[in-house]
């Protein structure tokens, strides 16, 4: 059993937290730049600038190339600087650990196993790889490890291992309070690998563990791959001779039972020394012009996935889905169930989907990429501040079905739901006031444009997000804490007359949310401005309808 005060997931009923220092604590915060965290000059005024960002956690690479240099060699100096800094900055860190696996290839592994491909065979496209992305004509090769590699594991799963050891030495106040192992892997260009080590595993048989999870659940697996299988539980057929060549569906899964295996068995054994929560994440797929796997990374914990993953890596606690595609709602309801809570460890600036993460589905944490890149004061920021001051009323909300998290689309002028027994609907604050005011002759400016949300950023400019959203609390039955930007928000219950009775002003503050103005009059025409972020406490008059 774990430490009693060392972070840790707790379960009740379906619902999961996490906990840090006794306390439910939600990660909302941002990932920074790959290399950013590798030097510690560079990073000095970078935790300057967090500590004004209003985040409290921050995701931090560590990689195997730089803590292990020379096989056995073992240098965690940038670890030390690491905790360190952030814990003089007052946030959170969620290590990753860039080991044999990043964005499907290999590039963090330490040189000397690079190039020793007799040691550490390479894996294989066959002879008619796919297109890849981000890759042009004449590029130089990115190097991909074999994952069916057993000298990798072991190399791999020592420098984790030593790194967790050192954690727990050198951290006792727990600044480090998850674990992400490896980045997004999966093989890309192939569906399968096809080394002599990937051609050895696929013809040996289909793994007991699998068959048992598919034969106990198959409605949980692709239904494509179940009926392919057809295999009772003792069955000892091949991959091959079960699957054949060329089928999309057998060799992605084959190869995420690969990656989960290999992850998992990571993760199993870091928390012997250091049981902390342990995630990994994925490249999503498939995607727009990303079909196939091999375009996206075959194996890696995909949503069609998610239940392989499961049955090979238990040791690994959620798999967390990184979001760039813009129907972020869709991807969070893949992956957020009873049995996988939604974290989400990278995404863009648009504070409207944290909202919709943490309120609409219940999520652990959202998390920018690029998190230096933010501007000071920005609206993501303005979000954060708010999410954090209300973690412990969003955790119980999450845990008693008592929130409620939207995002309107640019399109949509409403959405309704029942939170704890009262009718909500949220609108478009800005179209309903142009069709009220131009009702009364007068025309509504147009609205102003929203500043950038980062700054010299990387991958260019990224806009603040202009849709109405926010999320709405039941405190009781006739309080709420409504909190978001551009929506109107109206309660209803069957036969009775609902009426505002008043509307309290919120200002988050390093200790929770302190109260500001009574808003009524003009104020009251849009509950949440449309101009920045506002929260508010709202309490109702519920009377029995008189009937005529």
């Amino acid at each position: 059993m774990p430490h009693q005060n060392l972070p840790h997931l707790e379960r009740t009923g379906s619902h999961t937290r996490l906990i840090v220092d006794g306390k439910p604590f939600l990660c909302i915060g941002g990932e920074l730049h790959n290399s950013s965290a590798s030097n510690r000059d560079y990073m000095s005024p970078i935790w300057e600038k967090l500590a004004k960002a209003g985040i409290n956690t921050v995701i931090a690479p560590v990689s195997w190339e730089q803590v292990e240099p020379v096989e056995g060699e073992l240098d965690f100096s940038i670890v030390d600087s690491l905790v360190e800094d952030a814990r003089s900055t007052g946030v959170r860190l969620v290590m990753i650990w860039f080991g044999a696996f990043k964005n499907a290839f290999s590039t963090y592994a330490p040189g000397w196993v690079r190039a020793d491909r007799e040691r550490f065979p390479r894996a294989d496209r066959g002879a008619k790889p796919l297109k890849t992305p981000f890759s042009y004509p004449g590029s130089m090769p990115r190097p991909s490890l074999s994952v069916f590699s057993r000298d990798l594991f072991e190399a791999d799963r020592a420098a984790y291992v030593a790194l967790l050891k050192h954690v727990a030495t050198i951290d006792p106040d727990h600044t480090v309070i998850m674990v992400q192992v490896e980045n997004e892997v999966g093989l890309l260009g192939a569906g399968r690998d096809h080394s002599l080590l990937g051609e050895a595993a696929w013809n040996a048989p289909v793994p007991e563990k699998l068959i048992a999870a598919v034969y106990q659940a198959p409605e949980s697996f692709d239904q494509e791959f179940v009926e392919a299988l057809g295999l009772s539980p003792d069955s000892s057929k091949s991959w091959a001779d079960c699957f054949g060549d060329d089928n999309p569906v057998a060799e992605e899964t084959f190869m995420a039972w690969g990656f989960a295996s290999f992850v998992g068995g990571l993760a199993a054994a870091g928390k012997e020394v250091l049981p902390l929560p342990a995630y990994a994440n994925a490249w999503i797929g498939p995607q727009r012009g990303q079909e196939l796997p091999g375009q996206y990374p075959s194996g890696g914990p995909t949503a069609g996935m998610v239940p392989v993953w499961r049955a090979a890596a238990p040791a690994i606690d959620f798999l967390a889905p990184d979001i760039y595609v813009p129907n972020a709602e869709e991807v969070m309801r893949q992956y957020a169930s009873d049995s996988n809570p939604l974290f989400i460890p990278e995404a863009r600036f648009r504070a409207g989907d944290a909202f919709l993460a943490i309120g609409g589905f219940g999520g652990l944490g959202y998390n920018v990429f690029g998190v230096e890149e933010g501007r000071e004061g920005n609206q993501f920021s303005a979000a954060c501040s708010i999410i954090t001051s209300l973690t412990p009323e969003i955790v119980d909300a999450q845990r008693d079905d008592r929130i409620f998290g939207f995002a309107l689309d640019p399109d949509q002028e409403s959405l309704s739901t029942s939170v704890a027994g009262t009718d909500i609907t949220v609108r478009n604050s800005r179209k309903l006031l142009e069709g009220m005011l131009l009702d009364a002759g007068v025309r509504v400016p147009p609205a102003p444009e929203l500043l950038e949300e980062t700054v010299a950023a990387t991958h260019g400019p990224t806009p603040g997000d202009a849709r109405p959203f926010g999320m709405v609390l039941a405190i009781n039955p006739t309080e709420f804490i409504v909190v978001g930007q551009g929506a109107q928000v109206d309660f209803h219950k069957a036969g009775c007359d609902v009426e505002l009775d008043s509307v309290r002003e919120l200002t988050a503050t390093g200790s929770g949310l302190k109260e500001g103005r009574f808003l009524n009059g003009d104020e009251r025409l849009e509950i949440l401005s449309d101009k920045h972020i506002t929260a508010v406490r709202v309490r109702i008059l519920v009377n029995a309808e008189i009937q005529p």
